[in-house]
């Protein structure tokens, strides 16, 4: 159709197809580098350790593995004690974070406090406090003995499964409270208004709205649980999992049987991750609508269910504190129990000496490995977001298939693939650092892909017309923009990687001993006051870091706000 004067419409046309994908990037090397870089080092640290694991093991391993019943008992008792311990935290943590928000409680910023606590340390402290409080020389079990004349024997099944739902409820919460916290009150006070009341209005509209978070919440911790291997090394007593199989046999220099169960280890995680995407797709969850909703204050629970809730959250709130305080009295008695002087030798010994840099490592090697992790992630998702190239969907998957797989298969797929053939990385710090970014940076990379598409692309668009290439258009314009994510995901990272046991416990050397390596080294030899030591000293470093980050970036990032 003509315009008046007969001239036709400037019309441009963008070209599409791998070509033009091709040709753009080429005429911005910044870009092309980055997509290099990401493509080399997920092939390097992802791809080749799984296609090397999947490869090594012989017919004479898998053989093994399936004729030898305990075997396929440490698959079974896996399973069972990672389902019953998900389900158990999920529940937990769903019922701690809906009385912050549901109920009339109080006290909720000390329950809020009281989540935040285990995080701090890692799960492996939690076993530590677990033996200590109740295991044969515990001072509950000696208590119970001395008293009503009752031993306690919860090694096994009963105590792991405490245990875990202990150690990983926090993580439970966080998930779920966020949701809670999204739900929009309209509806719960449509649905009140048209007669739902107590369980059933919990039941058809809070329960449904909130399936998202529990069902994540659920996976997140079966996955926990699944690679946990200190726990069950120290509380499981002859109830093996496949963790500490695998660990035994990496111990034996059986790598291609380690490599078996590995692979074994792997299938009930993605299972997991199946299941979830079918149930999240059966319905919709939204409750952003686009209605007004400020003013409107969410229905609140009765008084006798503030009193049920609140009796919970007070037994939680005292679990962990009893955790803590347990581990802080043998770290500063000389053995508590038996001789209760006060004293720092453990401290000055295992903490502060220098022959003994377990803390010290755990603190240069975390925030190494978390400067890393999230600067690869903000590389990776700018350049899955903004720039179009062959093979995006590719590097997409590649850069989240860390968090499907266990971190003890993440930490046997890098150990077997570098401990011998081109590239040589065993008993190296490398190899450690690696672990931690591997099992971290997909979180970075999830939280800064949405960020990035929520920020127009025009203002990028506008600094290129200027001159600006990729680098320094990433450095000046996207970097500031997005610096509340990336710290938020970098002090996350930082404190996963100073608790983190199973992704690294096979690429330890004496050399590159990390505090919660030595906390379960501690423990395992009944050393239980330098364990405690070294869990006290890992924790206070870690709150130090973070209170000096909070001094630096202040807004930029809440740490201790509850």
């Amino acid at each position: 159709m003509n315009l008046e004067g007969g001239r036709e419409p400037l019309m441009i046309i963008e070209k599409k197809g791998m070509g033009s994908s091709i040709g753009r990037l080429m005429k911005d090397p910044s870009s092309l580098i980055l997509v290099l870089i990401s493509f080399a080092v997920l092939c390097l640290f992802v791809i080749y350790p799984l296609i090397y694991v999947i490869a090594l093991p012989g017919a004479t391993d898998w053989t093994t593995f399936f004729s030898k019943s305990r075997y396929a008992k440490a698959l079974l008792n896996t399973v069972v004690s990672s389902s019953l311990s998900a389900l158990t935290a999920t529940v937990c943590g769903f019922i701690y974070a809906y009385s912050i928000h549901y109920s009339n409680i109080v006290g909720k910023k000390f329950f809020r406090f009281i989540a935040f606590l285990p995080i701090l340390a890692p799960s492996v402290m939690t076993g530590l406090a677990f033996l200590l409080l109740f295991g044969r020389g515990g001072m509950v079990s000696q208590t119970m003995k001395a008293w009503f004349n009752v031993e306690l024997d919860l090694y096994g099944l009963p105590g792991l499964w405490i245990v875990q739902t202990i150690s990983y409820f926090p993580l439970a919460y966080m998930t779920i409270t966020g949701v809670l916290r999204s739900i929009s009150p309209n509806l719960e006070i449509a649905a009140q208004n048209l007669g739902a009341r107590g369980f059933k209005l919990f039941r058809t509209i809070t329960l449904k709205l909130a399936l998202p978070g529990v069902i994540n919440a659920f996976l997140l911790v079966a996955i926990n649980c699944f690679a946990d291997f200190g726990n069950p090394k120290l509380i499981g007593g002859n109830y093996s999992l496949l963790a500490v199989e695998i660990y035994g046999e990496i111990i034996n220099n059986e790598p291609g049987l380690a490599s078996v169960m590995g692979l074994i280890l792997v299938i009930p995680a993605l299972l997991v991750f199946v299941i979830q995407g079918r149930l999240l797709a059966k319905g919709s969850y939204s409750t952003i609508t686009g209605k007004p909703v400020s003013g409107l204050n969410r229905v609140k629970t009765s008084r006798k269910t503030d009193i049920l809730l609140f009796i919970f959250n007070s037994i939680m709130a005292l679990f962990i504190l009893s955790m803590f305080a347990i581990t802080i009295l043998f770290a500063f008695t000389k053995n508590f129990g038996r001789d209760n002087t006060f004293t720092l030798d453990h401290m000055f010994k295992i903490v502060f000496n220098p022959s003994s840099p377990a803390v010290m490592n755990s603190l240069v090697l975390s925030l190494i490995s978390s400067i890393l992790a999230v600067g690869f992630a903000l590389v990776l998702a700018y350049v899955v977001v903004r720039k179009p190239f062959p093979g995006k969907k590719l590097l997409d998957f590649t850069a989240v298939l860390p968090i499907a797989l266990p971190g003890t298969f993440v930490g046997l797929a890098l150990i077997v693939a570098f401990s011998n053939g081109p590239i040589m990385l065993q008993g190296s710090a490398i190899l450690i650092i690696v672990a931690m970014l591997l099992k971290q940076m997909p979180v970075g990379y999830r939280g800064l892909t949405a960020s990035f598409k929520q920020v127009d692309k025009s203002i990028e668009e506008a600094a290129t017309n200027l001159g600006a290439d990729s680098r320094r258009t990433l450095t000046t314009i996207v970097f500031p923009m997005l610096q509340k994510t990336i710290v938020a995901n970098f002090v996350y990272a930082f404190m996963k990687n100073m608790n983190t046991l199973s992704t690294i416990v096979f690429l330890i050397t004496p050399k590159w001993v990390v505090a919660a390596v030595s906390i379960f080294n501690y423990a395992e030899t009944g050393t239980y006051y330098w364990a405690a030591a070294v869990a006290v000293g890992l924790m206070g470093t870690t709150l130090a870091t973070l209170g000096v980050m909070k001094l630096i970036f202040r807004s930029k990032v809440k740490i201790f706000d509850f």
